[in-house]
């Protein structure tokens, strides 16, 4: 009998999701329950899952919309997916196979049915991925899989092999239980690392096995996700050293030759090769080109990220590296502003060690930073806002207690909404005022700007406002036109006499 495994149940309908979570609760399954899209995304943001049971008329954002969101991640590629809905929906539903769901169910519903496909699709998944047991990340083949596939479209990526140092040394002196606890906090950085550097998909992360792992990404992503991912990770992974230890910044060990030692803190080694400089046939010469890169970082004291620039084979491999050291900038960084956590330490409102253990929690937990701060009582919402808008210079919109113009709030539809973390707040002079977890996503107010054909102008606000602001978040129709013609107007009469001109 399959039990024990971890269960998404993403249901509107209080009846259907009790339904579920009685049967799937009787085979002694971990179960999550969601009855908004909202609550869907933390979860898949933040657990590692063996089954989705996801209902096509999810709201805000419908069932095959958040499917995209599940399979755009690499991390969730693998976790089958049943889709939930009703007869005279069907046909709708088998136009959309392709989008990426595994099977589904009708309603109603017997019991016996759900546990059936159930346990059919976990067998067969088990049977055909190769995914890691402990993180649930793509394993060989379909790391193999993927950069093959690039090298026939002939697309240009990179991909960073990843090593963590001294990790035996750990495994062995705290326990093996613990060394898998630093083994998932080390993926669930990689996600979140990918989350922060590019857009959905852009992203293929997976798990050689023990603590090595993979990323393949578009070329120009690959300094600046290395950069965020080490400068994470030797913030977080301290934190599994006791105090005595971590303060000492070494622990001793019985090494191979059954003498004392001492082992450094754990660091990581970040090689990355990349197709812009030779052409690769297969991942097995990408592996052979890292094998050296990592050969050589890990000869180095520390966390160091290296990129293999050869364009052809050379006599020493010290001619080619390129170790990151802090105050060395890359060639064109991506566009970011401090970190939240960095910026609250900057200004003395919580210290170096309240933001480790706070980063800890928010990977652990799938919580926003902020978040995790305000549950922590280290900082509440107002004064972050209050201090990232002097830091910043963008004005901080709280959405606490805002109550929306259906007007002017329709502008963009709720999905948009979701997605982009973008929500609209008020028009003027031609322009319209946006309230935005990242104010400086250009990306989003460019399509702002091409949807409404207003001028957007960022405000500051915070995730677990927003977060707050979606779970009230109701479907409605759309804003008639007569409520468009009136935000026109607005706009319109807000415009000065040379404006209007």
């Amino acid at each position: 009998m399959i039990k024990g495994k971890r269960i998404l149940v993403a249901e509107k309908d209080e009846a259907t999701r009790e339904l579920i979570l009685m049967r799937l609760h009787s085979r002694h399954h971990k179960v999550f329950e969601a009855s908004k899209s909202s609550q869907v995304l933390r979860f898949l943001e933040r657990e590692v899952l063996d089954l989705i049971l996801l209902a096509s008329d999810m709201e805000p954002v419908n069932g095959k919309s958040l499917i995209q969101i599940i399979r755009s991640r690499s991390h969730l590629m693998a976790v089958p997916v049943i889709m939930i809905t009703e007869e005279q929906k069907l046909t709708e539903l088998m136009l959309g196979h392709e989008k990426g769901f595994d099977d589904f169910l009708l309603k109603p519903f017997s019991p016996l049915v759900l546990q059936l496909r159930v346990n059919l699709n976990i067998s067969k998944t088990m049977e055909r991925v190769e995914a890691n047991a402990l993180t649930h990340l793509p394993g060989n083949h379909a790391i193999e899989k993927i950069v093959a596939r690039k090298i026939q479209a002939g697309e240009k990526f990179s991909v960073l092999y990843i090593d963590i140092n001294q990790f035996k040394a750990f495994n062995d002196h705290y326990s093996f239980q613990k060394g898998d606890d630093v083994i998932l906090q080390t993926a669930r950085i990689l996600v979140a690392t990918s989350h922060a550097v590019a857009r959905d998909g852009e992203c293929f992360i997976g798990h050689i096995g023990g603590d090595d792992f993979i990323v393949v990404l578009p070329a120009e992503l690959e300094e600046v996700f290395a950069r965020q991912f080490i400068d994470d990770f030797d913030r977080i992974i301290p934190t599994y050293y006791n105090k005595t230890d971590r303060e000492a910044g070494f622990i001793r060990v019985e090494n191979r030759r059954k003498k004392m030692e001492n082992f450094p803190i754990m660091s990581c080694s970040v090689a990355g090769c990349t197709n812009l400089y030779r052409e690769y046939v297969n991942l097995r010469e990408i592996a052979q080109d890292a094998a050296e890169v990592k050969t050589y970082l890990k000869s180095q004291p520390g966390s160091h990220y290296l990129q293999d620039r050869r364009s052809s084979p050379i006599r020493q491999l010290e001619d080619a590296v390129h170790i990151l050291e802090p105050e060395i900038k890359p060639a064109k960084p991506k566009k970011r502003v401090d970190p939240l956590g960095q910026v609250l330490v900057n200004a003395g409102l919580i210290t170096e060690e309240q933001l480790s253990q706070a980063l800890k929690q928010h990977l652990g937990t799938g919580q926003r930073l902020g978040q995790t701060l305000i549950a922590m009582n280290l900082i509440s919402s107002k004064d972050v806002g209050k201090m990232l808008e002097k830091k910043l210079k963008i004005p901080y919109f709280s959405l606490m207690g805002w109550v929306p113009d259906p007007a002017i709030f329709h502008l963009l539809n709720s999905e948009f909404i979701f997605h982009h973390r973008a929500v609209p707040v008020g028009v003027g002079e031609g322009s319209l005022r946006v309230a935005m977890c990242d104010p400086f996503d250009l990306r989003t107010l460019d399509a702002i700007e091409r949807i409404t054909g207003l001028k957007p102008v960022p405000y500051l606000a915070m995730e677990e406002e927003f977060e707050k602001f979606l779970e009230g978040l109701t479907p409605e129709a759309d804003v008639d036109e007569e409520a468009r013609e009136n935000v026109n107007r607005m706009s319109e009469s807000s415009r000065s006499p040379a404006e209007k001109k």
